[in-house]
């Protein structure tokens, strides 16, 4: 490639100077070399070489070891994304995976339904039982008070759950309201406390002694002293323990037949509540967790195409044992076509994102394609035994052709152009630093020096912005 650049470059010189350059005796008697201004063509470029790659490609196996009992693609097939390519014995994991949805339908079936509503309705008789023996205790009114408070206590949590979600006007309102209900509840409560301790427990309670003869029995109010406030009050025979447990008693029935009518809800919905909780509805979790854990065991055993395209390699037979490794290849030849590509390090300055690239095939030598700089890697590649600049050249359009990846490729990445623009030989600039330039103008037969603004510029011309008119004759090294 550098061979024929160097040719290439040659013979662009000889071209030139053949037909612009010229020789000037000076005063002296000396030859002097010198070439006219013209108006022409400029194009910077580097040229390097590159292949055709795939625009993605994936590369990968099986997530479980096994035996292969199917491979369903050959190299060269082309493959959609989610189809099987190949498969493993999966016979034990079947019958796993049937026996987990088997359990798990089983939870949802009508016998478990039925067993459902039978507990709760068992419950039920036994929360009533445990009321009527608590209102006793503690007396109705007591216990209808603490059942409306939970209530309202359990709707504000909601009511404030709800504005935090979604704060609106509308839902301060139902806060508020819900609280008002909550502090009115518990000033019912408070009163039906009072009553309790006032006078449902003494006249229920309360210890009496027979005062008088047989003939003419009289009871009175047993009292003794409080040893808190030293006054007198009545005695009364309750037992905390027993309280405790008749509230317990009636707390379990009510907890069974929540949690039994949350779970008959997920058992009519199919939906199970993220806040939902209970022995059953974990044993629902788990059922529904063994059935997912299965049906992904399952699919372990086929190979799944993660993306579309062709298979480019495959090393896997029906009967042999898989493993993890990577065992195929897809790459997605979509058009345009992509390249790898490779310039001189010198060129680096080229290698610029969204440059021009003119691209021939070695497949296609007659025909030239359009692409551009897509991407440059920040450091130069040393796979070759020079450095060199890699890019990835992207073609602006698809061809009329199919070409097999690893096609080779020669690129050409412009820099710069210029179109008619002035010209002069390479030689005839004289660099004085500080991006000044100049060069020696023939004019009267004199050598005069003057300074000039350049643009691009290659090995054989510059292209002069200012301080030359097209026709002017300058001397060159």
């Amino acid at each position: 490639m550098i061979a024929v650049v160097a040719i290439l470059a040659i013979a662009g010189g000889y071209f030139y100077y053949s037909k612009v350059s010229s020789t000037f005796t000076a005063s002296n008697g000396s030859q002097i070399q010198t070439a006219a201004v013209r108006r022409g063509d400029l194009v910077v470029s580097a040229s390097g070489s590159g292949t055709l790659i795939a625009n993605s490609d994936a590369t990968f196996g099986f997530d479980i070891n096994g035996q292969v009992t199917a491979v369903n693609v050959k190299v060269g097939d082309q493959v959609q994304a989610g189809q099987v390519l190949a498969q493993l014995d999966s016979t034990l994991l079947q019958m796993k995976y049937d026996e987990a949805e088997q359990a798990w339908q089983e939870l949802y079936s009508a016998s478990s339904i039925a067993a459902i509503q039978k507990e709760i309705a068992t419950a039920q008789d036994t929360e009533a039982s445990a009321k009527d023996w608590l209102e006793y205790l503690i007396s109705p009114g007591v216990v209808e008070a603490e059942d409306n408070l939970a209530t309202a206590q359990q709707q504000l949590a909601e009511a404030q759950a709800a504005a935090k979600a979604n704060p609106s006007d509308a839902a301060n309102q139902a806060v508020k309201k819900a609280q008002q209900r909550v502090e009115y509840l518990s000033d019912k409560l408070t009163g039906a406390w009072n009553y309790y301790q006032t006078v449902y427990r003494v006249e229920n309670f309360g210890t009496y002694e027979n005062i008088g003869s047989r003939r003419h029995p009289n009871q009175i109010l047993v009292t003794t002293i409080d040893p808190v406030t030293g006054k007198k009050v009545p005695e009364v025979n309750t037992s905390a323990a027993e309280l405790a447990a008749a509230r317990n008693n009636y707390a379990q029935p009510k907890e069974t037949i929540s949690e039994g009518q949350a779970y008959l809800d997920i058992l009519n919905s199919g939906v199970i509540p993220e806040d939902a909780v209970g022995t059953k509805i974990t044993t629902l979790y788990e059922a529904r967790l063994a059935v997912q854990d299965a049906k992904s065991a399952l699919d372990k055993t086929q190979l799944i195409a993660p993306i579309g395209g062709t298979v480019t390699s495959l090393d896997l037979s029906v009967g042999e044992q898989a493993g993890t490794s990577s065992v195929i290849t897809i790459s997605q030849l979509s058009q345009p076509y992509t390249l790898d590509a490779y310039l001189d390090e010198v060129d680096w300055d080229m290698a610029q994102v969204g440059n021009q690239v003119n691209v021939t095939f070695d497949l296609l030598p007659e025909q030239t394609y359009t692409g551009t700089v897509t991407l440059v890697y920040p450091e130069l590649s040393s796979s070759f035994e020079a450095s060199l600049v890699h890019i990835v050249v992207q073609l602006d359009k698809s061809i009329n052709q199919d070409l097999p990846i690893g096609t080779g490729a020669t690129v050409d990445v412009v820099g710069g152009e210029a179109q008619g623009t002035l010209l002069i030989p390479i030689g005839a600039v004289h660099d004085k630093g500080a991006g000044k330039y100049s060069v020696i103008v023939l004019q009267n037969g004199q050598q005069v020096e003057r300074e000039i603004e350049i643009g691009l510029q290659n090995d054989t011309y510059a292209e002069v912005k200012s301080g030359l008119e097209a026709g002017e004759t300058v001397v060159t090294k």
